[in-house]
């Protein structure tokens, strides 16, 4: 009983190092998703608006409406990872809603032409990102998690390296980031377009961990020769954030768009449960006690910028170039650049197409260590290298309504690490989606 005690200690102490950065940036993650013309043209749409989704980065961009609409978008997701060098290919499909909203537009009648056209506002519900990825990675070494364990002094006779390694780590997630905003904007004279938001976002991230290794060779003497550590965590909360924009029309042919959202303001709470299991001479088992939901206030959604410039080729359509700046405390910065553009070859019928690509938030250490209080049981963490993003959409304008439809390609390099000292395994995630939007408006 020694045995179980001293690794119950240790899952309850030692383990309690938990990756809080890590999930910092996992939840502060977004994805390009919402309406197919949004898809489209790859989120480049700060200084383009005219589109509830483009409200996302800018709140101006609803000012530009010039009438009521109701708008619905659906959509499928697909997500496969492999890890390089593997052929084994890990799937996972999904169907949401990522966009609703309302747009109300309020003329004031003016017959000042520079003055104020009207005041718009918009309704909306987001999916700002899916978590829906499955990882399942294999590897062999000379290092193991056991070895880890018996470098802590703690008594227990675990194979400490001297014998190869085979291990794998499954990974399942699921969760979300959901995001309901309140818009207002205002159009005058028909160049400048100003915006102020509310938004409120609710967060879910879940996920179940199942690492094992074992060993070519053990001794009679007790050292172990196969260990497993079965986990899982969730974290959920809710918060709010602020948003101002502008979009600015200097020239006919020039627009300039700019967007900020602020840190928000919330909570996250956090649930883990583990079962750490070891096989020497016998198999005994330690099962480490649930967590309770806990809460913790310092978690924000991270401030965010966005500057774009679009330029409108007469009647044909534009091209759109954006930047956008991410801030997350105690993280790298996340940078993404955007490129869109929208061909109109026939009055009503619209093409996109567009590119971006994204650094990551990764996070200054890859184990932060939490009050004394506070236990996890997970030891698993991924680093994303840079996500890049294609797509293409294609649409229709009539008089009463819209229909459009797009696909976007996206993939991402992460490394993923099955404890702090594990030579990370290499994984590449693609996610193929396809985004069809409809929608109503007077005329």
């Amino acid at each position: 009983m020694r045995i179980i005690r001293t690794i119950a200690a240790l899952v309850l102490s030692t383990l309690s190092l938990c990756t809080f950065s890590q999930d910092f940036a996992r939840l502060s993650e977004r994805t390009i998703n919402g309406s197919a013309r949004y898809v489209g043209m790859a989120g480049a749409m700060t200084a383009i608006g005219g589109d509830p989704s483009a409200s996302l980065d800018n709140p101006a961009a609803g000012a530009l409406y010039q009438r009521m609409e109701v708008m619905a978008s659906f959509g499928g997701t697909f997500d496969r990872t492999r890890q390089t060098g593997s052929d084994v290919v890990a799937k996972r499909n999904s169907f949401i809603c990522p966009q609703m909203s309302l747009i109300l537009d309020m003329p004031t009648y003016t017959l000042n032409s520079k003055g104020v056209q009207s005041h718009n506002f918009l309704f909306s519900y987001r999916r700002l990102h899916s978590y829906n990825r499955t990882i399942d990675a294999y590897g062999d070494g000379e290092s193991s998690f056991g070895a880890m364990l018996a470098g802590m002094d703690l008594g227990i006779a675990y194979n400490q390296g001297r014998y190869n390694t085979g291990h794998g780590l499954f990974l399942s997630e699921r969760g979300y980031v959901d995001e309901y905003a309140f818009q207002w904007s205002m159009n005058i004279g028909h160049q400048w377009y100003v915006g102020l938001g509310l938004q409120i976002q609710s967060y879910l991230m879940a996920s179940d961990g199942d690492f094992q290794e074992w060993f070519d060779d053990y001794t009679p003497e007790g050292k172990a020769f196969y260990n497993r550590n079965v986990t899982s965590l969730m974290l959920s909360g809710a918060g709010c954030t602020l948003s101002a924009g502008l979009i600015y029309r200097p020239l006919q042919w020039l627009r300039v768009g700019f967007g900020i959202n602020t840190p928000s303001l919330g909570t996250l709470n956090t649930y883990t449960s583990g079962t750490f299991s070891a096989q020497t001479d016998s198999i005994r088992y330690s099962y480490a006690p649930n967590l309770d939901v806990r809460g913790d206030n310092s978690f924000h959604m991270p401030l965010h910028t966005s500057t774009s410039v679009a330029f409108q080729i007469g009647a044909y359509g534009m091209v759109a170039l954006q930047y956008d700046y991410l801030q997350q405390k105690n993280e790298d910065a996340m940078h993404s650049l955007r490129i869109g553009a929208e061909v109109i070859p026939v009055m009503g019928f619209y093409l996109n197409a567009g590119y971006a690509y994204e650094s990551t938030f990764k996070p200054a250490t890859k184990l932060v260590p939490m009050a004394e209080s506070f236990d996890r049981q997970d030891t698993y963490f991924q680093h994303p290298r840079r996500t890049q993003y294609v797509s293409v959409a294609a649409g229709y304008r009539g008089r009463y309504f819209i229909a459009q439809a797009a696909y976007q390609y996206r993939w991402q390099g992460l490394n993923l690490y099955a404890y702090e000292q594990a030579t990370p395994y290499e994984i590449q995630a693609d996610t193929h989606r396809i985004v069809v939007t409809i929608a109503w408006h007077q005329y």
